[in-house]
């Protein structure tokens, strides 16, 4: 086994090697952030180590299980939160290799560590700072009893959440139940009922049985100890198990695709002609006429058919809305807080900022090599771009729909002006965002996999443009507000947004018009970069 891991380990180094990105501004930035984020982890592992030989002993039997409880939680469900995988196996390009099933799961099962690297930090930081305590000897290393139990359950949930996904009929909600999850910490930490929970947690985090508070009691060198070894054990072992079959479904799936599924089985579930999804994608007919009426049906359909732009499009316009309730909920700073007055307007521009990698700042992400087609066919690049923006603001404007009818399902105040200002903003954001998109999308294009629902790493320099688009729609927006409050009128923040709009329709115009001139000199490299796929390069690792 180990012979194929190293095999597989280092053909994975040397293709890195050969496709290392070059050292620009995105990827100082990409890695400066990287350095603060894993510092900030560092330093918290530091800071047990530190604290911990001298902190009394009932206070570490009373908090040491709720700190490992809250170790498990991060590993577990911040990949759920920010549908972010980690490396994983690419079993399709290793199932054609004499490699066992029991090496590609010790593989699969160690790559988890990558989902949460901040944990093994903290940990190795406990682990310092119980074994520089005199009372405990070396006991302090029961703490690494806990990396395998979460390395297996993640890989346990990994699976069980692909599998999902995988199934056509429930991947958006599936999705958006298990991400709106995200707001159960902001409900905790600004609303009553985390003081009320905080008890229910501390019996989890202490009950009898539990794996964080045996592996705790065991590190903190409890005298009878081979009761609570022997129920880590079976904690593992069952935790080994549960993983050891779902990557054992997935393995038949991959295997199944591979050798005897035929393509109409695997092809995606059609939409229905008389659904009401269809109804829209036929709706550029009754309104335009061809070239143009055609690539607006094809964008639809094409968009409406795929799984990735279906539960990003679900998260802005439902997770959008969940995720800032814990905030208007909390009245530490009364009534008139910001969240308050701005609601509808954060909600909106927070589901556009969602949709805007794949829909209005990449758009030629999911069409890929098919791109193509656009320079050969007898129809004007002018044309396509404008298809691809009439799509994006149709989405955009559903978007915004959306996030309306939400909110006032979930009897929000909303008031005629604050749903005017949320539709200006809207407006002169997504005119920006198409303005930097058009040109971004032929100048750094990407392709995307509509299949996929666990993102990729993005590169250094798209994520430097997004922070930059952020901060962008923040100053457009704030300028607005800043007006409303020198005036003390609603009707200041619309009269702002209306004057930006009009600048933002003429940057439209020359920024297009730069985007088409620069798409047909450069087709050939934007056909080669959208003909790389999708996924990272290597043999086995995405």
């Amino acid at each position: 086994m180990w012979e194929q891991i190293r095999a597989i380990a280092w053909a994975q180094f040397r293709s890195t090697r050969n496709h290392f990105p070059r050292t620009d501004v995105g990827a100082i930035l990409l890695w400066v952030v990287a350095l603060l984020w894993y510092g900030l982890f560092a330093g918290l592992a530091v800071l047990f180590a530190l604290i911990l030989p001298n902190a009394p002993m009932k206070g570490l039997q009373t908090w040491l299980p709720t700190a490992l409880l809250a170790v498990c939680a991060f590993w577990q469900l911040v990949p759920l939160f920010t549908l972010s995988g980690g490396w994983s196996l690419q079993l399709h390009k290793l199932l054609p290799y004499p490699i066992k099933d029991s090496t590609l799961f010790s593989i699969e099962a160690l790559l988890r560590i990558s989902t949460a690297p901040e944990m093994i930090l903290v940990l190795l930081g406990g682990v310092i700072g119980l074994l520089r305590r005199p009372d405990l000897g070396l006991s302090g290393f029961a703490l690494l009893l806990f990396i395998p139990i979460n390395l297996f359950l993640s890989l346990a949930l990994r699976e069980f959440v692909l599998q999902g996904f995988a199934r056509n009929r429930f991947r958006e909600i599936f999705t958006v139940v298990i991400v709106s999850i995200g707001i159960l910490p902001q409900i905790l930490t600004r609303t009553p009922l985390g003081r009320k929970a905080l008890p229910y947690i501390s019996g989890v985090a202490n009950g009898i049985g539990t794996p964080w508070r045996e592996i705790a009691v065991i590190s903190l060198g409890a005298r009878y100890w081979i009761v609570d070894l022997l129920l880590v054990a079976v904690w593992t072992y069952l935790c080994y198990r549960l993983a050891r079959f779902q990557f054992e479904k997935s393995l038949r799936r991959d295997e199944a695709f591979r050798v005897t599924s035929s393509a109409t089985e695997l092809a995606p579930n059609p939409i229905r002609k008389n659904s009401r999804l269809g109804g829209l994608a036929d709706l550029p007919n009754r309104l335009f006429r061809d070239p143009l009426a055609a690539l607006l049906q094809k964008e639809y359909r094409s968009l409406l058919r795929m799984p990735r732009f279906r539960i990003m499009f679900g998260m802005a316009c439902v997770f959008s809305v969940l995720v800032f309730i814990p905030m208007m909920l909390d009245t530490r700073h009364g009534p008139g807080t910001f969240m308050r007055n701005n609601f509808l307007v954060v909600t909106t521009l927070y589901g556009l900022l969602i949709l805007s990698d794949s829909l209005l700042l990449n758009f030629f992400g999911f069409d890929r090599k098919a791109t193509q087609v656009y320079f050969v066919s007898p129809v004007p690049f002018r044309t396509v771009v404008v298809a691809k923006n009439l799509a994006a603001a149709t989405f955009v404007g559903l978007q915004s729909l959306a996030v309306t009818v939400v909110a006032l399902v979930l009897r929000i105040a909303l008031g005629p002006m604050n749903v005017l200002n949320a539709v200006a903003a809207a407006a002169v954001v997504g005119i920006f965002f198409l303005s930097a998109g058009n040109f971004m999308s032929v100048t750094m294009a990407r392709p995307l996999d509509p299949a996929q629902t666990f993102r990729n790493r993005a590169a250094g320099k798209l994520q430097l443009y997004m922070l930059l688009s952020a901060a962008g729609m923040c100053l457009l927006v704030g300028l607005g507000m800043l007006a409303r409050w020198a005036l003390d009128a609603d009707w200041a923040m619309f009269a702002v947004l209306a004057v930006e709009f009009i600048i933002g329709f003429i940057v439209y115009r020359v920024a297009t018009q730069t985007a088409i001139e620069k798409g047909m000199e450069h087709r050939e490299q934007l056909i080669d970069a959208l003909s790389r796929g999708p996924a990272s390069a290597g043999l086995g690792l995405s």
